[in-house]
């Protein structure tokens, strides 16, 4: 009983060591030099796991020149849902050159759940040039209006 107790020790320490290796490579693979595979297959595994740790690099990769590296920061930092986050998916919102992103980073700030995009989304509204965007936007604003 005493050698299961141990072995089950041993296997449940070895497995929390794997992913903190685990979550270091992948984290280190969100640097903004690498290729954008491995930021795309890094920024995926951060939201699947809502790894908080991932989030200042992140931060970084959605300013990233790559549309998809700005897309998987964006949609990872929504899925894990910090505050921390908000100011730079508002300003994707606002300012990012591909429609897409912009979405996304709508997207996200609605699961993040932040009152503080809401100017943001009034705001957008007003100058968003893609017609699905400025729907959604505009159906947003009503429902935050009670209609």
């Amino acid at each position: 009983m005493k050698r299961i107790a141990s072995l089950l020790s041993f296997i449940m320490i070895m497995g929390t060591v794997s992913f903190a290796s685990e979550a270091d490579k992948q984290i280190a693979n969100l640097n903004p030099a690498g290729d954008e595979k491995t930021i795309v297959e890094a920024s995926d595994w951060a939201a699947e796991k809502k790894e908080k740790k991932a989030l200042d690099s992140l931060i970084v990769l959605v300013s990233d020149s790559r549309d998809m590296v700005r897309l998987h920061s964006v949609m990872a930092l929504g899925y894990i849902g910090e505050e921390k986050g908000i100011e730079v998916l508002n300003n994707a919102i606002l300012n990012d050159k591909n429609p897409t992103v912009r979405y996304a980073a709508v997207l996200a700030t609605l699961k993040i759940g932040s009152s503080t995009s809401i100017p943001v989304w009034h705001q957008a509204k007003e100058s968003e040039t893609d017609p699905f965007i400025k729907d959604f936007l505009s159906r947003m604003d009503d429902k935050v209006k009670g209609k």
